[in-house]
């Protein structure tokens, strides 16, 4: 379900790079699924969701356009901070 919002996010607004971060209350996990613009060279979506779940003790993967991953954080707009400030960074190399 999560990674199927973050389509249609990617779809309605096709520029931006999407993250979403799920917590599941029952595990203490976080799920994360992000897309990326197509030409978006310097921010594959495999790199984001790695550092994002890595940052908090999970592991992710997939594609240079999207991925998803896991990991463990009871401070989600500290997440999402991160995740913000990771993506800024990389894509003003």
């Amino acid at each position: 379900m999560l990674m199927k919002t973050v389509n249609q996010l990617s779809a309605a607004a096709p520029c931006s790079h999407v993250m979403l971060l799920a917590p599941q209350m029952h595990s203490g996990k976080v799920l994360c699924a992000c897309q990326v613009p197509k030409d978006s060279a310097l921010l594959p979506a495999s790199d984001w969701a790695v550092a994002v779940c890595r940052h908090f003790g999970g592991s992710g993967g997939g594609s240079a356009l999207v991925a998803k991953g896991t990991g463990s954080t009871d401070d989600i707009p500290e997440a999402l901070k991160w995740a913000e400030q990771f993506a800024r960074q990389t894509t003003q190399r």
